[in-house]
């Protein structure tokens, strides 16, 4: 008996599929007026793919696709988001993801980050230091000025 339960268990267990989530496996290749949308590693026709604004402007739809052109020629938006739909054992699957140009290539909006330039900040309070940091008066041999290094014999 407990041999059958065995093998039933590890049959079902065989039979079970992973569920692909395919906005993950999803790359955006081009220009920013010629955009090429495709999932990676899956030989599944997508039922149906769907590309729009932010603003909710449709920009274009294709079906029954492995791969979704999309072009972005009459005002150029920076920003999309691609939708992709799939029916798989009766169960429809759907996902989005948001792509950003960054000025060379599509990135998803989920791995930009923002870096602002850190300006230097002036400090000419003509206060002296010793190579120790510590404030002097009167230096001598090697001595900091408004961050600056000099020698004083």
């Amino acid at each position: 008996m407990k041999k059958i339960i065995l093998i039933l268990l590890v049959s079902l267990g065989l039979q079970t599929q992973a569920q692909i989530n395919y906005c993950d496996s999803m790359t955006v290749i081009g220009s920013q007026s010629q955009i090429v949308a495709q999932v990676n590693n899956v030989n599944t026709l997508m039922d149906c793919w769907t590309t729009h604004t932010t603003c909710g402007i449709l920009m274009g739809s294709d079906s029954l696709t492995t791969s979704h052109l999309i072009y972005n020629f009459a005002n150029p938006y920076d920003t999309i988001i691609i939708c992709i739909y799939n029916t798989i054992n009766g169960v429809t699957n759907s996902c989005s993801k948001t792509w950003v140009w960054n000025g060379m290539y599509w990135a998803k909006m989920m791995l930009n980050t923002n870096i602002n330039e850190i300006e230097k900040s002036k400090s000419n309070n003509n206060i002296m230091y010793d190579l120790n940091g510590r404030k002097t008066l009167k230096p001598k041999g090697l001595y900091i000025k408004n961050n600056k290094l000099y020698f004083n014999d």
